[in-house]
């Protein structure tokens, strides 16, 4: 490995500001930056951020990887490309260490001990939850024919109230309304400190860390209750929602149970992930179809039969161009070669389903909205395509995710014709990727 990386090419990548570096460009235009950096500089650019030299805090390269091949390799080898990146410390700050910040051993005992609860058997059992609210959120609705609605703040309220009752039961109605309005305020404060050139110990009473602080006590507050309460009532493991389940569930290699303090960490990651991703993805997949209403009118007839390939499709296919998830940290642990160019150790490295969803090689005009690229034989590499990420970190939600935005669009388009033609949607890169404001939708009755 050593010779291959003496003999391997540097890295190419656009210069910036001659002081700051890219960080202006970035911080302006992030996904503009980094989709003109694959176009100018192909599958693996390299980006200076901040002064030409001095120590990682305010001078450092970031390398984002492009190719499926270099993908696999990042995401398949984390004893090379650790998730020791500021992204996941960060959200360790904010929801503690669940299976989505965890590491090492730690990572290991949860991911053996949740897995069991998201096979598809299990998820299949939230099926019926989902449609009792993908029904609440059209009949609610009542709409008249030429009602203006924004799609981001039903599909918030549906995702909320689905991973809610799937967490909790349908005792939720006094928690879901804190925690909706609890979670666009964490995601605003982790970018902001994500953005932070020099980040101040939370214990500094800054303001921000204040406000941080107060946030995640609410947050912590909140579940702590709830666990509590459950626990006073039945010793934690005699529901059939996923509290329940996370209070029975084992280590099936030692028997080792969740702790108190473990539980409440993995709901946080489920209420952030589960309701972040969710609402975003269906709320762009909602935008896009009422662009092209010949699409739309395929997928509403096939959903009426109860088929749901065309339905997942368009979602799959909603997240390729807008994908939740729009990039991934990872750290190099040792000095490495990529795609025949050299990656020194510690530094940080990004894969972008924002780049690569789009690339010509294996998407075909690729802004174009078609589903039709989701439907039988797909011959395309496995990271051409990674909304859930890859590997032994993939993410363990992805069945659940899926089958919650199918449902809510199949009883959706059932009902009603969505018209976004004349509408822009503008979207910005927080933790998740989430539309600027509204996303307005002219919606008729069929």
């Amino acid at each position: 490995m050593t010779t291959q990386v003496s003999r391997a090419a540097t890295v190419p990548g656009p210069t910036g500001h001659p002081l700051l570096g890219m960080l202006p460009a970035l911080r302006d235009d992030l996904l503009g930056s980094i989709l003109n950096g694959f176009h100018e500089h192909g599958d693996v650019v390299a980006y200076h951020v901040g002064l030409p030299r001095g120590p990682r805090a305010v001078s450092a390269d970031v390398v984002n990887v492009h190719h499926p091949d270099g993908i696999h390799q990042v995401l398949t080898t984390p004893q090379v490309f650790s998730r020791r990146a500021s992204a996941y410390e960060i959200l360790r700050e904010f929801i503690g260490e669940g299976l989505l910040t965890s590491e090492g051993d730690r990572w290991l005992r949860q991911r053996r001990t949740l897995q069991p609860l998201f096979t598809p058997h299990r998820v299949g059992r939230y099926v019926e939850l989902m449609a009792d609210e993908a029904a609440r959120v059209v009949d609610d609705m009542a709409l008249t024919t030429g009602s203006v609605v924004d799609l981001y703040q039903l599909t918030q309220r549906y995702a909320m109230r689905v991973v809610g009752r799937a967490l909790f039961g349908d005792d939720i109605d006094d928690v879901v309304p804190r925690l909706q309005e609890l979670m666009p305020i964490l995601g605003d404060l982790a970018l902001a400190r994500a953005l932070q050139v020099v980040k101040l110990p939370l214990s500094w009473p800054t303001p921000r860390s204040r406000r941080i602080a107060g946030v995640r006590a609410t947050q912590y507050e909140i579940v702590d209750r709830i666990i509590a309460e459950r626990q006073s009532r039945t010793g934690g493991d005699e529901h059939e929602d996923m509290l329940g389940r996370l209070f029975a569930a084992r280590d099936p290699e030692t028997g080792q149970a969740l702790s108190v303090a473990d539980i409440r960490d993995q709901v946080l990651v489920f209420l952030l992930a589960g309701h972040e991703t969710t609402s975003a993805g269906l709320a762009f997949t909602m935008h896009l179809l009422g662009r092209h209403p010949e699409v739309q009118e395929r997928v509403a007839a096939e959903s009426g039969t109860g088929d749901s390939e065309l339905v997942r499709a368009a979602v799959m296919e909603g997240m390729r161009l807008y994908p939740p998830v729009y990039s991934m940290e990872r750290m190099s642990e040792s000095d490495i070669t990529i795609s025949g160019y050299r990656i020194p150790a510690n530094t940080k490295v990004i894969v972008a389903p924002w780049v690569t969803h789009r690339h010509p090689q294996f998407w075909p005009d690729p802004e174009r909205f078609d589903p039709d690229r989701f439907i039988g034989r797909q011959e395309r590499p496995r990271y051409a395509y990674f909304p859930f990420g890859g590997g032994p970190r993939s993410c363990i939600g992805e069945h659940f995710a899926l089958l919650e935005m199918t449902v809510l669009l199949s009883a959706l388009l059932a009902r009603y014709r969505i018209d976004t033609r004349t509408e822009r949607l503008a979207v910005v890169p927080r933790v998740t990727l989430r539309p600027a404001g509204e996303v307005r939708a002219t919606l008729t009755v069929r």
